[in-house]
């Protein structure tokens, strides 16, 4: 059996493990939450946010995108890792999965492309369920004039590249979560990490932070040509440097 071959059954074995978790609900959960706090702070309080023959969309949008990439994307990342990761750390699976006649960096692989999955999921419902609120809103509160204007472009370009600026935490923290059988030290470790460098987001020290990567590409500004786009290299190639630092690493321990 080929390379390619392994990863498919391995993939196989991927898909049947997270239909039995609630890994599915928090992909969905976690943007719609940010969604939803945005629906309500400008249901509430629309009249200082939304200016007459001023596309709201702007507005909506920002409040939508910075919270995402700055606190709930990075702490996302975090619990659902842990989750996945425990699927197999409290059944006390390893010794079994490591039996079967699949390469070990297969199994970590499949791992990491169905979490890459789930977290580029989150950034689709996250597009989707934004587009939804505030047609909506115009629906409920036509003063702000949702109605007569569209979503801009940005956001969906945004969201594509916050999901690529997540990629280096995303190997960070399911190799953490992969090395340790408690759920509380990935997900505490991404807690803190968040945190860190929410507090310390105005001092350039913080833009080496992969957890605060998909805040500093949007250089805090809406303006498509003035994000960071270094930071979509440096998030891939951590991406790819750290999945084959995970497989050496995890390769080389009988039991994770």
């Amino acid at each position: 059996m080929n390379a390619a071959a392994h990863l498919i059954s391995s993939l196989a074995m991927e898909r049947l493990k997270v239909k039995r978790t609630f890994m599915v609900w928090l992909a969905v959960f976690a943007p719609a939450f940010v969604v939803a706090v945005a629906f309500v702070a400008g249901y509430a309080d629309g009249e200082k946010f939304y200016s007459p023959g001023i596309n709201p969309w702007i507005n909506f949008s920002e409040h939508i995108l910075a919270g995402w990439s700055l606190f709930i994307f990075p702490i996302y990342v975090s619990l659902l890792s842990a989750l996945y990761a425990a699927i197999e750390h409290h059944n006390r699976a390893w010794g079994y999965i490591y039996s079967l006649p699949v390469r070990k960096s297969s199994i970590y692989l499949s791992k990491l492309l169905v979490l890459t999955a789930f977290i580029a999921l989150s950034h689709i419902v996250l597009l989707v369920f934004g587009l939804g609120a505030g047609q909506l809103m115009g629906v409920l509160k036509p003063a702000y004039g949702f109605q007569d204007f569209a979503m801009p472009a940005f956001t969906a370009q945004a969201c594509l590249w916050m999901l690529v600026c997540g990629l280096g935490m995303t190997v960070i923290q399911l190799l953490i979560s992969l090395w340790y059988e408690s759920f509380i030290v990935p997900a505490g470790f991404g807690l803190f990490a968040t945190l860190a460098g929410a507090i310390a987001r105005s001092f350039h020290i913080s833009h080496f932070s992969p957890y605060l990567w998909p805040f500093v590409f949007l250089n805090n500004t809406l303006e498509v040509q003035k994000w960071d786009y270094s930071i979509l290299s440096k998030s891939f190639s951590l991406y790819v440097l750290g999945a084959l630092l995970s497989i050496w690493a995890l390769g080389r321990r009988n039991n994770v």
